[in-house]
């Protein structure tokens, strides 16, 4: 009897993804989601899930495996929506369970608390209402291929732990999302949660940076799985990018450069040709060096600002290492 309810639940489920697509509309069941998962179970100990996501292939094969199984024709973006909400769901039980009050319940695959246990953590995260007396069939699934301590094989630690290992070690995609999860770490409270480490507020900026910018590579590679596009190839084109635009920069602060020094030259005084001759004449250039003086000093403008600046004997030194010598002085 049991075997019978259990084809007839199947069928059921058949049955109501083929109404729901003819419907515009795609209904996930619980057998679904098991079935996705241990497909992606059986990849990521093939080797094809790396730090940040599975492999295309993987996707591919758990597609296949679906479309098979329950005759639909589900689409990438839904697995990869499906997949984000599971994780959602995975986070905030991980969270749930880490409070005082809260025990899981394998039988009913559900979190247990007291009412109020219940409305003080809502209170605190109205995100938890979502699991609150709610079926978590999959969690130990989940947690098996996203928790990073069980996918890493890593003892876990709270999640401040997680945030001082911070400058020791690159953190994944996971972690990061992880952290989030556990209401540790947001963009504003991030350079605040690091203030107590021993490198100070510039270490803080650091990692701030450093943080903002996995957020970045996070977006690209999510939006990328969304086109199907494989993950590794955006990362490289986004590497490429941040190169391009390092060596613009630099671009940029040579042309900044050139541009100061023009600007600079640009606003020296302009020294008419009488002023030059009486300031050679004063510090005793003869009439037959006078010539030869003024077109060195006309053919350099900064040459020239600087010898207007000096004293009358870096001058007459200056000109004589020129080759001309000042005999008669006027001093």
């Amino acid at each position: 009897m049991e075997s019978d309810a259990s084809n007839e639940e199947k069928l059921d489920e058949i049955q109501s993804g083929e109404k729901a697509l003819e419907g515009g509309y795609f209904a996930w069941t619980k057998t679904m989601d098991t079935a996705l998962l241990e497909v992606l179970r059986e990849q990521q100990l093939k080797g094809l899930k790396d730090d940040r996501t599975f492999h295309a292939e993987a996707y591919r094969v758990a597609i296949e495996s679906l479309n098979a199984k329950f005759h639909i024709k589900i689409t990438r973006e839904k697995v990869l929506n499906r997949l984000k909400t599971l994780k959602d769901t995975m986070n905030l039980a991980i969270q749930a369970l880490k409070n005082s009050g809260f025990t899981w319940k394998e039988g009913t695959k559900k979190i247990q608390a007291g009412p109020q246990v219940w409305d003080d953590l809502i209170k605190a995260n109205p995100k938890m209402r979502r699991i609150r007396d709610k079926e978590i069939p999959n969690l130990d699934l989940l947690r098996d291929i996203f928790e990073p301590d069980r996918a890493n094989g890593v003892k876990g630690n709270t999640p401040k732990d997680r945030l001082h290992q911070w400058k020791d070690s690159a953190m994944t995609i996971d972690e990061v999302d992880q952290l989030q999860a556990d209401n540790v770490v947001v963009l504003d409270n991030f350079e605040n949660l690091t203030a107590d480490n021993q490198n100070g507020a510039s270490s803080s900026t650091k990692s701030m940076k450093k943080f903002s910018s996995k957020l970045g590579v996070k977006r690209k590679t999510e939006e990328a799985e969304l086109k199907g596009i494989d993950s590794r190839s955006v990362l490289n084109k986004f590497d490429e990018g941040i190169m391009i635009m390092k060596e613009s920069m630099s671009g940029i602060a040579q042309q900044l450069a050139i541009g100061n020094e023009y600007f600079m030259k640009s606003n020296m005084r302009v020294y008419s040709g009488a002023e030059i001759y009486a300031e050679l004449k004063r510090i005793g250039v003869t009439n037959d060096k006078m010539i030869r003086a003024t077109r060195l000093l006309k053919s350099d403008k900064e040459e020239m600002d600087n010898f207007f600046a000096w004293p009358d004997e870096l001058k007459r030194e200056w000109l004589q290492e020129k080759g001309i010598d000042c005999w008669s002085f006027m001093d």
